[in-house]
């Protein structure tokens, strides 16, 4: 993690911002059902990830976060220990395989990214359109430069346009 950094660092500057994530934690029984699924007959029934190694892991990530004073978004933590556990989802619907994101999973992933940019790195925190409540071409964000069209502004019948 600290090679990518400085690699990372090397390339863009110092000032450069840097958000490190944990990997999400790892569901067994989604793990052996998708092993069953996939491999049928030549399924082990053996884990080859775990909850528990996800999870040493991600205290590494959150070490080195904190080693190198860098912001840290604790997906192992934050999607087994949220509200949105509560009620509508269990994190478990996070994972589409028991290990990587599912549809749900990556919204989730999506929203604690910008809750957390609006919180530590509110320069960088794009404000949605005030009238669509979408991030588009009426979007605000003070601080970043434009290098490209806006996704509502890309002709789809002719986008290289877009990118002259």
């Amino acid at each position: 993690m600290k090679d990518i950094v400085s690699l990372i660092r090397s390339n863009f500057g110092n000032d450069v911002n840097i958000i490190l994530i944990t990997p999400p934690p790892v569901c067994h029984d989604g793990r052996i059902k998708f092993q069953k699924e996939r491999y049928k007959d030549k399924a082990t029934g053996e884990l080859e990830r775990t909850l528990e190694l996800s999870g040493k892991y991600a205290e590494g990530v959150k070490d080195v976060a904190n080693e190198l004073n860098l912001p840290c978004l604790d997906l192992w933590t934050k999607m087994q220990f949220t509200s949105e556990g509560v009620g509508r989802w269990c994190w478990r619907d996070f994972l589409s395989d028991g290990l990587h994101l599912s549809h749900a999973g990556n919204k989730f992933v999506g929203e604690a990214l910008v809750d957390l940019i609006d919180e530590l790195l509110p320069n960088l925190s794009v404000k949605p359109c005030p009238i669509t409540r979408n991030i588009n071409s009426s979007s605000e964000c003070k601080t970043m430069q434009r290098i490209a069209s806006w996704h509502d502004e890309i002709d789809h019948k002719d986008p290289s346009m877009s990118f002259a």
